[in-house]
């Protein structure tokens, strides 16, 4: 939960990890379609990610399937050696047990796995947080998530049960690595109740909840009863794609213009601050200098209820994704 009304800037998660608010994401490329080619770009991570640390982001959220983590390590490799940064000044976040991306992304199958597919779950886990370690040169991160409770595809097993007892085997592999050190804080990504339920049941300890449930939220994108759900049960919502990575002109949208002109701020930096206000984190990406500045300086004004109410309601309607809908992971 956000440690003050008065100070969103930090979140303090159920374990008593503090967290900031905002952290900078590593998923680099084009899956929303503005584009031909469909994949990730890690390239583009070399200049993004200097700027971002260049401009005082300190929290960086990554994932094995994006293939930036080397080209993060390799960066912030650079300041902690000239002394610059500190490891306790950094907030690493990474996610592992990605499905198998569908043939028209360009995803490395290296990456990524279905859980049918594995001969040793746990195993997978293991070797996978090892390499996602060597890439950042750390000897531990601060978050690390599931990347999704399941694959899309169809369960090849044959046991109806075999995708929950897929989860709670990472799930408790994630616990095996935390109580190692090598994960400070574990969490979730895009679990809907029923997925988080079925886990909390699975494995019953309160101290083994999630921390995070990072999805899909955006002005457009809102999942109010899933929200509450890990509200009750102190797990944070994290939004990734805050602005919808770009799509359906959330940023032109005369609600949040009107908004932003009143308080003298930008769209983007309007949706952050009723993400923070709201009680979440968030993970804006950019590549610009000025729009990483921007994103950081949200924390002088606030929005009115009544500014909250106007954005809340553009998501009254159906949900607008730029991911796959989780409620269809097995």
């Amino acid at each position: 939960m956000h440690d003050s009304a008065d100070d969103l800037r930090t979140v303090t998660l159920h374990n008593g990890v503090t967290m900031p608010s905002i952290a900078f994401g590593t998923a680099f490329g084009d899956w929303v379609g503005a584009t031909d080619f469909q994949g990730f770009l890690p390239e583009q991570a070399w200049r993004a990610v200097t700027l971002a640390l260049d401009n005082g982001y300190r929290a960086f959220d990554g994932a094995r399937v994006y293939g930036t983590e080397r080209i993060l390590g390799a960066l912030l490799g650079q300041r902690l050696a000239s002394g610059e940064l500190t490891r306790e000044e950094l907030f690493i976040t990474t996610k592992l047990a990605h499905p198998a991306a569908p043939p028209h992304i360009n995803i490395s199958h290296k990456r990524t796995w279905d859980a049918d597919k594995v001969a040793d779950i746990a195993q997978r886990v293991r070797d996978d947080m090892v390499d996602t370690l060597d890439d950042l040169g750390l000897g531990y991160v601060d978050l690390l998530l599931m990347h999704w409770p399941g694959s899309f595809g169809e369960n090849r097993i044959g046991d109806p049960n075999f995708p929950r007892q897929a989860r709670a085997t990472i799930w408790r592999t994630f616990c095996e690595l935390a109580d190692k050190g090598a994960a400070r804080a574990i969490g979730v990504s895009n679990f809907t109740i029923r997925h988080l339920r079925q886990l909390m049941d699975d494995v019953p300890e309160p101290e083994r909840r999630p921390v995070i449930n990072q999805v899909e939220v955006h002005p457009y994108c809102r999942d109010l009863e899933l929200e509450a759900f890990c509200r009750e049960r102190g797990i944070v919502v994290t939004a990734y794609a805050p602005f919808a990575s770009g799509a359906f002109g959330l940023l032109q949208d005369p609600v949040l213009v009107a908004i932003a002109e009143r308080h003298g701020k930008t769209t983007g930096q309007i949706v952050l601050r009723w993400h923070v206000q709201g009680g979440r984190a968030a993970l804006p990406k950019t590549s610009k200098a000025k729009r990483m500045a921007e994103n950081r300086d949200i924390y002088d004004f606030a929005l009115s209820d009544e500014d909250m109410r106007a954005i809340d309601a553009l998501g009254a309607g159906e949900a607008r994704r730029t991911c796959p809908d989780p409620s269809n992971a097995l």
